[in-house]
């Protein structure tokens, strides 16, 4: 496949017009700041989707909110088509490790506004599927339990998602929380011994998510599982790019003219397979 500037959607933007759809975490902001000044350089942009004057960031939450804390006025983006076809969203599921299982439990049926139902494995993945539920639970024993929200099985977008955040909030900085697609429970404590339950999750769509973020809500992080045909990794964009010292026409200018050279020069590659990144 032959790569041209045009199938790079790449673009200098306000920063001020990046939504979020998921919460983020200051700590690992804190680390990303002490890095990007360092090496002076943005390595990755984040993803974003656009929605009339805004751009509602599918990944790179953590990047957002450090550029933010850095006092920058742009950003450098990577614009998709949300609705196309390279873009895939799923879920992350949580994989709790280390916990007692009453604890688990407990906590969880303790946040206002859930409740927690006995259920089989089957009628589990039908409500996780049907949309019933947005979440269940399941024990290192096998037991399954059905988050139910108060006030019926489909509840307003922003609920749902702030119900999620209350729900994560129970145990994120409390045990370490493994993110994973993977749902057999034996596979999954082979690869984590310590394994006490599993948090799985249902799948937002796209819709959904612009309107989270269009409405100013967040999921937890962690939990949204973009997959996009033709990412762009290892730009190395530096810093000063990202300041107020030129117009956003003439830095959208220089980019175009960077992605042209690096193009012809052939230092561009599109990898058609799956790939294992370790440097992140």
């Amino acid at each position: 496949m032959k790569l041209v500037p045009a199938a790079i959607q790449l673009r200098f933007v306000p920063l001020a017009s990046l939504l979020l759809h998921e919460e983020d975490d200051p700590y690992r902001a804190k680390r990303l700041i002490l890095t990007l000044k360092h090496d002076g350089k943005l390595r990755n942009p984040p993803l974003v989707a656009r929605h009339e004057d805004y751009y509602i960031v599918l990944d790179g939450a953590t990047r957002t909110t450090a550029l933010r804390e850095m006092g920058y006025r742009d950003a450098l983006v990577q614009i998709v088509d949300y609705h196309g076809e390279a873009v895939t969203v799923g879920a992350w599921h949580h994989v709790l490790a280390g916990l007692p299982p009453s604890h688990v439990l407990s906590s969880l049926a303790n946040v206002d506004g859930v409740t927690l139902q006995s259920v089989d494995a089957q009628t589990a993945d039908r409500m996780l599927a049907s949309r019933e539920i947005s979440s269940c639970v399941v024990m290192r024993n096998g037991q399954q339990y059905a988050v139910l929200c108060d006030g019926g099985p489909q509840p307003d977008d922003n609920v749902r998602a702030n119900l999620l955040c209350r729900m994560v909030a129970e145990y994120r900085g409390k045990t370490p929380v493994h993110r994973t697609v993977e749902e057999d429970l034996p596979t999954l404590i082979a690869e984590y011994p310590d394994l006490t339950a599993v948090i799985k999750f249902a799948a937002f769509s796209p819709d959904e998510i612009c309107n989270i973020a269009l409405n100013g809500a967040k999921v937890p992080m962690g939990i949204t599982r973009h997959l996009v045909a033709g990412r762009v990794l290892g730009l190395d964009v530096p810093l000063d790019m990202l300041t107020d010292a030129q117009t956003l026409e003439a830095k959208n200018a220089w980019l175009e003219d960077q992605i042209l050279k690096r193009l012809q020069a052939n230092k561009v590659r599109l990898y058609q397979e799956p790939v294992f990144v370790f440097d992140e």
